[in-house]
């Protein structure tokens, strides 16, 4: 009879024991205090089962010890899910709670960690690098602090672009992504944890978020089309031969193709989840306008020697260009700014928007030439920071540098006194005295108002590319590239999509 008790009371704890503990209730028999946790109670039990009872039992209670071992060990296992609910307050008694919580929309809702990244020694992202960024936003812009940095990024993200980075991150408080105010604030508790401290002071944000609905409204879509066509608009027009999409079988980059060089482009696979339509409308009908870091063509001149090939990286004080050999290897050079060879510039016009980012010119009423980085430009002006200060010099009032080669081929440099190709003769200053030069003995002329250095990063995708397009065809590829959200359709879906695609 005692024993029928023993094995009757033992089977009741375990059980209750189990459910107790895969419940969380309180400890037994004291909930205050540790005292006998359930899961004590459930090994106990357990050992007490393996003992009295017959074999059948015992296989039951192990069956129910494995379970409970599994729950024990997830449990230990700390949360790692980046799905985060609504934010309807903010922890700020406990910051690093807030930084958390800011991890999760980063790597979640916010779409961050898509285009950044915060490890150093991890493959290189879209976006800047965000390690350390925590101290390092301190440095980005002179007289602003870290956090207000931040803000303005988060808010504003055009306003402040690390070199090499074209305009491509979304305003995150606008759709799709759009975030709240507690929601970026979490965010900016989190990018501050990377190497800095937690600053919980609030702020007011910088824009009006009654704009997020106007800006919406005002520019929808400008095309619509249809999803399953822009599929194979995709594959057809050859845009999978250089971008990869997740479900769609690429070519090799680097392959030849009769058309154009087959490249390395960005992965498509998550492109609308952080980018609204007009983005990529853009990135299709001018692919020049944004280009996304480390995909962009350059040519640069250093030594006298020319370089093409795509810049991999940049900052302030140097680039890195990764170029290819006649035998199709790959190699990386790395170029300080300073050693790119100046260019002789014939027309002030647009010298930013052609890549020109120093400027070497002499006023008229000067004698030595004025040099330095260039900070601004209009079209009549041209403002340079010249050792500490800047300085805004007019585009008109600068000297000019004639080189002239004659029939015999001697070759004369001077700077422009009077006269022109259309008169009889010219004077130059040359040397400090001036020559008068008969504009019938001239065989060429080249007129140099200035000299700079150059850094223009374009577009590998090719530039007629939109020309080649119908509007059916544009419009349904816009539609196509709108559902690629990072979701993948099943292997059998993906294989009939491709097949019917292959075979139009």
């Amino acid at each position: 009879m005692s024993n029928t008790v023993v094995k009757i009371a033992s089977l009741i704890v375990m059980v209750v024991s189990f459910i107790a503990y895969i419940a969380g209730a309180s400890a037994f028999p004291i909930a205050s205090e540790n005292l006998l946790p359930w899961s004590v109670w459930f090994i106990i039990s357990v050992v007490v089962n393996i003992v009295v009872w017959s074999s059948v039992m015992k296989l039951l209670t192990f069956s129910l010890a494995v379970i409970w071992f599994y729950a024990f060990v997830a449990g230990l296992v700390p949360e790692s899910s980046t799905a985060t609910g609504p934010v309807t307050a903010l922890p700020w008694e406990d910051p690093d709670a807030v930084a958390e919580i800011g991890a999760a929309i980063f790597n979640g809702k916010g779409q961050c960690s898509a285009c950044h990244t915060v490890d150093a020694s991890a493959p290189k992202g879209r976006c800047p690098d965000l390690t350390d960024i925590g101290v390092n936003a301190a440095n980005r812009q002179p007289g602003i602090d870290a956090k207000t940095y931040l803000i303005e990024s988060l808010y504003e993200p055009a306003n402040y672009l690390v070199p090499g980075y074209g305009k491509i991150m979304p305003e995150v408080w606008k759709a799709p992504i759009a975030l709240s105010q507690l929601e970026i604030e979490a965010v900016i508790a989190y990018l501050q944890s990377q190497g800095g401290e937690i600053d919980p002071t609030p702020y007011d944000e910088p824009i009006d978020r009654a704009d997020a609905g106007t800006v919406a409204a005002a520019l929808p879509p400008l095309l619509t089309g249809d999803a399953a066509l822009g599929k194979k608009v995709f594959v057809s027009a050859a845009c999978i031969s250089c971008h990869a999409v997740t479900g769609i079988e690429s070519p090799a980059a680097g392959e030849e193709n009769q058309d154009f060089e087959v490249v390395t482009a960005p992965d498509l696979s998550e492109i609308a989840a952080f980018n609204d339509m007009r983005y990529l409308e853009e990135s299709i009908l001018k692919p020049g306008a944004q280009i996304v870091s480390g995909y962009g063509a350059v040519t640069v001149k250093t030594d006298g020697a020319t370089l093409q090939g795509t810049l991999v990286s940049q900052d302030t004080e140097q680039i890195v260009v990764r170029t290819k050999k006649a035998s199709g290897e790959e190699e990386e050079h790395t170029l300080l700014l300073t050693d790119l060879d100046e260019e002789p510039i014939e027309e002030l016009t647009n010298l930013q928007a052609n890549g020109y980012f120093t400027l070497t010119l002499t006023p008229t009423d000067a004698d030595a030439p004025v040099s330095g980085e260039i900070v601004d430009e209009t079209e009549d002006t041209v403002t340079l920071k010249v050792g500490d200060s800047n300085q805004t010099l007019s585009k008109t009032d600068v000297k000019s540098l004639l080189t002239i080669v004659d029939f015999d081929g001697n070759e004369i440099v001077g700077s422009l006194v009077s006269g022109s190709m259309e008169d009889d003769e010219i004077v130059l200053n040359v040397d400090g005295s001036e020559e008068v030069i008969d504009t019938f003995d001239i065989e060429e002329a080249t007129f140099t108002r200035a000299f700079g250095k150059k850094l223009l990063v374009t577009s590998p995708m090719p530039e007629n590319f939109p020309l080649l397009l119908s509007v059916s065809d544009m419009s349904n590829l816009l539609a196509f590239l709108s559902t690629l959200t990072g979701e993948t359709a099943s292997a059998e879906a993906t294989t009939a999509a491709d097949a019917e695609a292959s075979g139009e």
